[in-house]
């Protein structure tokens, strides 16, 4: 889905490209459960429940302006699996879940990973994006501490085209960490 598809406000939004690779990392396509953790705008909810119509999507997300964009993004594509949550996780959910990904923390990082790990079914996906290299390196040591198998870390650098006096160049966006893995038997 494209950017320009969804409704936007002054809340980040995971950029289409991120979204894209992040979401074929949460391997979405047998999963019945999924947790959108600081949802922003709610692009990631949105596309993951677009795209698997029977995946019953939680997005959780704290800040006022955020949810009111998510639900308008909901109405908007039309969307009846998604339930968004005005919380500042790690929250009480019934059940376990097959995937989670995590678009902010809120400071709560250690908290987040270890309810994560609760949340999870056996094998169940994770998959973290970053901006900051400090934050991405705190989540790589707690994955590794708290016994997260299978982790994969890529750097997305995108550029996109843009015009420069008569000409074009490449704007580089901000490069993203993305952090995949799942979660081993207990």
């Amino acid at each position: 889905m494209k950017n320009s598809e969804f409704i936007t406000g002054k809340v980040p939004i995971t950029k289409e490209e991120v979204r894209a690779v992040s979401i074929i990392k949460l391997d979405l396509a047998n999963a019945k459960r999924f947790i959108d953790v600081g949802a922003g705008t709610g692009s990631v909810s949105i596309e993951a429940a677009h795209h698997y119509p029977n995946l019953e999507v939680i997005s959780i997300e704290r800040n006022d302006d955020a949810i009111d964009l998510i639900n308008k993004n909901v109405e908007k594509f039309e969307l009846d699996n998604v339930e968004v949550i005005k919380a500042y996780a790690p929250i009480d959910i019934e059940g376990k879940v097959d995937a989670i990904f995590l678009g902010g923390t809120g400071n709560k990082l250690e908290e987040i990973l270890i309810w994560s790990k609760d949340m999870l079914v056996e094998g169940g996906r994770l998959v973290a994006n970053f901006i900051i290299v400090d934050t991405f390196n705190e989540t790589l040591r707690l994955l590794r501490e708290y016994g997260f198998e299978n982790i994969d870390v890529s750097v997305l650098n995108v550029a996109k085209l843009e015009k420069l006096g008569r000409g074009e160049y490449f704007k580089p966006l901000n490069p993203i960490y993305i952090i995949s893995c799942k979660k081993g038997r207990d």
